[in-house]
């Protein structure tokens, strides 16, 4: 087994030889040579190409626990993978941060949404949300890898949670098991009082689509301190400041509308809901919260 000090040293070295390390579309390394941290590209699917910025701990093997990461507007890929990275290490999981970018993906409707709808309302073709593309990106991965796992969690935060919380609404037989929601910045209740993306009012599902919903292992995280206002167009909109001012009052609205809807329709509801104090609108302080949620039992 190579160590993780070799695998840096030899990474150190190849950038200073101006040697590529990026990871070529098929697998170039046995399990023990993957380095720490790395990218590649995914493009085998009908989107746009898609960065992947991973962290495989030294005591990752073929049955470690895969987390794959949504980033928020920003799109920060990489940051996000390096705050992550002392969580997998000490924790012993592999991360993958998909980094969809602005270039490619420039609106919330295109990210916070998956992409299932445009600016008009008009439903897009399904292969081509990004939605779409996360079990793809697993598939890939535990192919290059030479993975065993036949699941994955999945954590999103800010833009990034309200693509997570939509992604078991709109992918119900997914291969993502658990799904932690972090700051989402704006939300579709669970209710039909409002048009979607706000609400599940004409939204494109079927009507078995909300008891699914409620089934799925969601975790809302949520920082008491994420009380600014957000700047982009729907989660600054009026239909936004109707959830709520901020992103923590519109979360706790959101599962208080879970819990009504549950009691109402006498539907089993499989979320929960955690409040971390003293915390804003930040990726690095919550993803430690998140990892309980996410790898285990």
């Amino acid at each position: 087994m190579v160590t993780r000090q070799a695998q840096i040293h030899r990474t150190l070295v190849s950038l200073l030889l101006g040697i590529p390390w990026v990871l070529s579309l098929t697998p170039t390394y046995v399990l023990a040579d993957w380095p720490p941290l790395g990218k590649y590209e995914f493009s085998a699917w009908s989107g746009p190409k898609l960065n992947v910025y991973f962290s495989v701990p030294p005591q990752a093997n073929k049955h470690s626990a895969i987390v794959m990461i949504m980033p928020g507007a920003k799109r920060n890929a990489e940051e996000y993978r390096n705050e992550w990275d002392h969580l997998a290490t000490a924790n012993g999981f592999i991360s993958l941060v998909v980094e969809a970018s602005l270039e490619k993906f420039p609106s919330e409707y295109e990210y916070n949404l998956g992409g299932t709808i445009n600016a008009a309302g008009k439903l897009q073709p399904e292969e081509s949300w990004l939605l779409s593309a996360l079990d793809l990106i697993f598939n890939d991965f535990t192919a290059r890898y030479g993975s065993e796992r036949k699941n994955y969690s999945l954590y999103g935060h800010s833009a990034g949670g309200g693509f997570a919380h939509l992604y078991p609404l709109f992918k119900p037989d997914s291969k993502a098991v658990r799904i932690v929601a972090a700051n989402p910045a704006f939300l579709t209740m669970p209710n039909y009082e409002q048009d979607f993306p706000f609400a599940l009012r004409n939204a494109p599902l079927p009507d078995s689509a909300l008891k699914k919903w409620l089934s799925q292992r969601l975790v809302i995280l949520l920082g008491d301190r994420d009380r600014d206002p957000r700047t982009h167009p729907l989660s600054n909109g009026p239909q936004a400041q109707i959830q709520g001012p901020h992103v923590f009052a519109r979360s706790l609205g959101f599962y208080q509308a879970a819990l009504c809807e549950s009691f109402a329709q006498d539907l089993p509801l499989n979320w929960q809901i955690e409040i971390v104090a003293g915390v804003g609108h930040s990726n690095a302080q919550m993803a430690s919260h998140a990892v309980k949620y996410l790898v285990g039992e």
